[in-house]
Order: C-alpha cells, then structure tokens, then sequence
C-alpha cells in the first residue's frame, strides 16, 4: 500500500520545517510527498528542498505561476498523488508520531472507509493548549451512530478538518463524478462525497497538534466575538461572511443534490431537500423585512427545525440573532 501526502504551502517558512519533520519521523513510513506552493516569496520552498533531499522518501515540489487560492491548490496536489491512501496536512500543524499507524488501521478495519478524519490538539503558535478541535466545531459522538446521521449532521455543519484527514484513491474518482466544486472547501467537499457513499469515519483521539496563530487561512473560532457581532450588524453583504447566512450553504447542497441525484440514493435525497427547504426560507434575510424573518424563525422553533438542521450551541438564539441583524435596517 502506498502512502501519499498532499501539502500546500504559501509563505510557510515559520513552521514547515517542524511540520515536515513530524511527517518524515511517523511511525509507519510514507512513501510520497507532494507539494504545491502558492507563490510564496520567503524561504518556504528552500526550507522543503532541504529536508526533502536529506530524506528516503520520493517527493514532488510544484509553485505555482499564478496564485490559486487554498481550495484550488489542495485540488492539485491531491491531482499529483499516486498514493493508495492520500493525507492531507497543513504547513504549520505538527503529526503525533504514530498518526499515520492510526489512521491506516481504521482503514484496515473498515473496508468500506473512504475518508478518515481525527480528533486534534487546538495548541498557540508554541505548540501549547490542548483544547479539543472537534468540540471547537460542535461535534458530538452521535453523529457516528449511523450512515445516516453522520450524512445528516454533516449536512448540518462541517467537523472535518482537512488538516487531519486522509483519503481512499478511489474518492478521487468519485470527486470527478460529483465535480470540483470550488466555492465550497475542499475538505468539506470530500467529506460530503464521502459520506453520501456511506465511507466517513472518525479516529476520536488527537493525532495531530493543530496550530492557531495569526497567518491561519482557516481556524477555529469557539466563540462568537463582539468584532463579528458588529460586522453582522453592517449592511455590507458581499465583503463580511457573516452576513451570508444561506448564501455559503444552498449553493453547496444544490450541487451535492446533483450528486446523490446520480447515486440514487432517495433517503438521502430526502435529507438534503429538507436541509434545502430550511436554508432557502432563510435566503433573503439580508434587507428583508424584520418581521417577516422573526415569523420565519417562529415557526422553524415550534417545528424544531433549527436543532434537526444545526449543530451550533442554542441554535434558536443563534438562528434569531441572524434574523434580526440581517433584516432591512434603510
């Protein structure tokens, strides 16, 4: 079996060092590493060359000529793998020494497996805290109990990290059937594809040491601070995420509907549709009538609709929150 890992760097040259260290000194070797650099123009891609060289291990060094963005960049290098189980890191996390033994077990274990992901460390740019980076996304044991219910609560709000995740080649294939769908993040993407054929699984202990500092492309916010309560308060929809509420969701849920539309699959269907339903009742929130949004969020309470379609903490409070900032302040 061969072992692939896709890394992608953009100005790394603080922690890809310590990072490619972590990965070489596994206790089950990798065979490949593929890099795909985002037109850094600091030490990054010396620093990689360095340590690659004084390495057993094959590995394949790409910078781009035009920046592509996270998303784009992770596609690539996953396209450049020839591994039978592909990894996915970040350039300034740190592996747990045995991540690679543990991971491969659960796909040993689980033959149907497609995509493993795992529990991590939350740590500062010093590599110290140990907060839970699951708990940090609102992930709970039950989601596991089922097929089902992990599709479901996926759906609800993305736990996968790609950072700690590892893939089947054989969802790659399963990527070109449902399209490279580029305005959702790579590592929610291939999760839902994943799951939609019934191949997600979970390793619930920490495996890596997932750094939060100040460069971070994506991290994990446990709280929602004053600074984002104030931008979701500004009329200004298109610069501040937090004044897309259904926005960042339908659009992903109308192309993974084309995907299990191929599949087949009429429960899961059923689950996206209603997710749907939820979500585009919610679409014109922004600068739409402050009643009309309360009556929407009325009405999903006494259905229980918000707790089915989120795993947030108070998912009422946070749905009625949304309502109201976003409802027509001219």
């Amino acid at each position: 079996m061969k072992i692939s890992v896709a890394m992608c760097t953009y100005y790394g040259e603080k922690y890809v060092k310590e990072q490619l260290e972590s990965i070489l000194n596994q206790t089950h070797n990798i065979d490949e590493i593929i890099i795909c650099d985002d037109c850094s123009k600091d030490e990054t891609l010396n620093i990689c060359k360095e340590i690659l060289k004084e390495s057993n291990v094959s590995f394949k060094i790409k910078s781009n000529e035009n920046n592509l963005g996270f998303i784009k960049n992770f596609y690539q290098a996953l396209d450049l793998c020839t591994g039978d189980i592909i990894f996915f890191s970040d350039q300034d996390d740190v592996w747990k020494k045995d991540k690679v033994e543990k991971v491969l077990d659960v796909f040993k274990n689980n033959k149907d497996a497609l995509l493993v992901f795992t529990e991590a460390d939350v740590v500062n740019q010093d590599l110290v805290g140990e907060d839970s980076l699951l708990k940090g996304a609102s992930f709970k044991n039950e989601f596991l109990k089922s097929n089902q219910t992990k599709f479901n609560s996926l759906l609800n709000d993305n736990y996968v990290t790609g950072a700690t995740m590892a893939i089947k080649k054989e969802l790659k294939s399963e990527l070109e059937k449902a399209s490279r769908f580029n305005d959702c993040p790579h590592d929610y993407w291939l999760a839902l594809i994943a799951a939609a054929n019934n191949g997600l699984y979970c390793y619930e202990k920490p495996l890596i040491y997932y750094r939060q500092h100040s460069s971070n492309t994506i991290g994990i916010n446990k709280r929602y601070s004053f600074k984002q309560v104030k931008k979701l308060f500004s009329s200004n929809r298109n610069k501040n995420r937090e004044n897309r509420y259904a926005e960042l969701r339908l659009p992903t849920l109308y192309e993974l509907k084309k995907y299990v539309l191929l599949k087949n699959n009429k429960e899961y269907l059923r689950i996206i549709n209603d997710k749907i339903k939820f979500w585009e009742n919610r679409s014109d929130f922004f600068g739409g009538s402050f009643t009309k949004n309360i009556m929407v969020v009325f009405k999903s309470t006494i259905n229980g609709e918000q707790k089915l379609n989120r795993n947030v903490n108070h998912p009422i409070f946070v749905d009625f929150v949304k309502a109201c900032a976003l409802s027509k302040k001219i």
